[in-house]
């Protein structure tokens, strides 16, 4: 496929057309990023997204996306029809592509991440990696790009620390639509909600570790997780914390048993319910009936995309104060985990700024939730009030200048 041409479909203007090189869906973070993202533009309307990895067609239920999706599905199409049977390698679009970067930025080659993989007329990344591994690769790899956006100041930090000077920031959004404060509804219960793929960078493990503390002293208390990862877990992935027993157990499905390892490292059964795998649109029920949100990470090199959806739902939100997170944080909006050490129980390569939380302090930071309501309610408005400048439509829109300016520049 080397040299293969595409120009843009539907004989629209070649500078009207933006291909996205990566999955859009609702499934996976970069799934629901790369949606909203192309909804944004659609908007906007000064680039027309044009899906460039799809291995089949968006899924979507939500109205007021499937004029977008439709859109997008056709386009996919008619790109898909020029993709088909032909070799693995590289197709060169007439027009500008946004691409997804991760760790891989650090690696020799920029490895691909997909079977075919499309270069344009000017390409753009957005990069996340929670890895900090930057050598002479990251540069190569980072010059291939007209810009290279970092997903969290951290990101942007280190790229600009290690001389790549062509780094700009996307702090990606929240859909305003889906997440905003509902009414709470009424129960007895006091619901501790944690969400994010299950491994050792999510911290799950501190947060198991502290609610089994805060559940003794409250009975009514419930951990209510969404930890499911598709991707699977090491068996050494907690294992060497200190705080759990590592080993879990998968079903004939693949998923992992979740309540079943809460229980075995000392949460009573009726105190832990994992809700599997879960849609992005019905993560608001979820939200609605959370007490208090922990998200007590390692790293992460987004801005944590539940953790945001929990701040516009108006739940109050324990944070680790590491890495990303450190952009969702004021003053008053959250409750901030600022003890952050040194990892000392993992090979520390690339994460020198990791962050280890307090399993004490987080412990601290749910009696605070518990106790006082008051408090939990102005930081939980604040939190929600913070969330209404991260609409898609507002943080895509400094995208698409940047990307309009580079190219008028050339």
């Amino acid at each position: 496929m080397q040299g293969t041409n595409i120009n843009a479909v539907n004989g629209s203007p070649p500078n009207r057309w933006l291909g996205l090189n990566w999955q859009l869906g609702l499934s996976t973070g970069w799934g629901v990023l790369g949606l909203n993202i192309a909804h944004a533009m659609e908007v906007d309307g000064r680039y027309k997204p044009v899906p460039l990895s799809q291995a089949e067609s968006i899924g979507c239920q939500r109205f007021d996306l499937k004029q977008t999706v439709s859109q997008l599905n056709a386009r996919s199409h008619q790109v898909g029809q020029l993709f088909h049977s032909r070799e693995p390698g590289t197709v060169r679009c007439e027009f500008p592509v946004l691409h997804s970067l991760g760790n891989n930025i650090h690696m020799e080659g920029l490895p691909k991440q997909r079977e075919v993989d499309s270069e344009g007329s000017v390409n753009y990344a957005i990069c996340v990696f929670e890895y900090d591994l930057s050598n002479e690769f990251t540069l190569e790899n980072a010059a291939k790009f007209e810009l290279v956006f970092g997903g969290c100041r951290w990101n942007q930090e280190v790229l600009k620390k290690h001389g790549v000077p062509n780094t700009d920031l996307f702090l990606h959004g929240v859909d305003s639509g889906l997440f905003y404060p509902r009414r709470k509804k009424n129960q007895n219960r006091f619901i501790v909600f944690s969400g994010g793929k299950l491994e050792y960078r999510k911290g799950q493990d501190i947060v198991v570790a502290a609610f089994r503390q805060f559940a003794k002293r409250h009975s009514e208390a419930v951990l209510a997780t969404v930890w499911q990862n598709p991707w699977g877990i090491s068996t050494n992935d907690f294992g060497n914390t200190g705080y759990v027993d590592g080993d879990i157990d998968v079903d004939e499905n693949g998923c992992q048993r979740i309540e079943e390892w809460a229980i075995r490292n000392g949460i009573s059964p009726s105190q832990i319910v994992d809700f599997g795998t879960v849609p992005n649109e019905s993560m608001p029920e979820l939200y609605s009936q959370a007490s208090v949100a922990v998200f007590a990470s390692r790293c992460e090199g987004g801005t944590n995309m539940m953790a945001m959806e929990a701040m516009a739902s108006g739940v109050p939100c324990i944070l680790s104060a590491n890495t990303g997170h450190l952009d969702l944080m004021t003053e008053d909006n959250c409750y901030p985990l600022l003890e952050q050490t040194q990892l000392t129980t993992q090979n520390l390569t690339g994460k020198e700024d990791w962050g280890e939380s307090n399993v004490d302090e987080l412990v601290d930071a749910l009696e605070r939730v518990y106790q006082d309501r008051d408090e939990a309610n102005m930081r939980s408005a604040q939190g929600a009030k913070f969330m209404g400048d991260w609409t898609w439509e507002k943080r895509t829109q400094p995208l698409i200048e940047r990307i309009c300016q580079t190219i008028q520049n050339q």
